[in-house]
């Protein structure tokens, strides 16, 4: 999907509001220039994606691309974050702690979703290095959770920590364990700090 340059003004805003609970140019402009926030970095991943997703790029566009991408790369060593600039990712993302996340380019993450350390979003080597995960909206990925293959996560679902996903979870649902299991019901009080 191509971004438009409002809608992704409009995503970094809600980033930074679910992970800074605010969202004024000043913080923005503070996000874009820090050396090792998870802040600054999704503001930086936002503008590599839209500048990824057009089709031809003047001069300058080139440039600022290049810049920001070399600033994306340069965070995500500093925060231990692998992920891809063209990953498809909702408004929202919430990443409170640094370290060990790894997210497949081919991931599809919904909105309003938080990610703890530790999580990775990957493929099932043995079936296709290409079919990875679609996950809804509302969804929390506890420390050390590991989706695994081409699994659906619905909305408004608890990937409990350390949990290892390899089949679909339904819509509000806690999952635990490894294999991953259900082990309640999920409302949506644990989304914090929502516009």
């Amino acid at each position: 999907m191509q971004m438009t340059w409002k809608t992704t003004k409009e995503y970094m805003k809600k980033d930074l509001y679910r992970n800074l609970e605010s969202c004024s140019m000043k913080d923005m402009i503070k996000a874009f220039c820090a050396r090792n926030t998870t802040a600054g970095l999704l503001v930086n991943y936002r503008i590599c994606h839209y500048f990824a997703g057009l089709e031809k790029r003047n001069a300058i566009q080139f440039l600022l691309h290049s810049f920001c991408y070399i600033r994306f790369r340069h965070l995500q060593e500093r925060c231990g974050i692998e992920m891809s600039q063209r990953t498809e990712i909702g408004y929202g993302l919430r990443l409170p702690h640094k370290g060990g996340i790894v997210v497949h380019i081919n991931a599809v993450i919904g909105n309003n979703c938080e990610i703890m350390q530790g999580v990775t979003i990957g493929n099932n080597i043995m079936k296709s290095r290409d079919e990875v995960a679609v996950i809804g909206d509302q969804v929390l990925l506890c420390t050390g959770a590991k989706i695994i293959g081409k699994v659906k996560i619905g909305n408004t679902v608890i990937v409990g920590a350390n949990a290892v996903v390899t089949h679909d979870i339904e819509d509000h649902t806690i999952v635990g364990g490894i294999p991953a299991r259900p082990i309640g019901k999920c409302d949506d009080r644990f989304v914090i700090n929502r516009l």
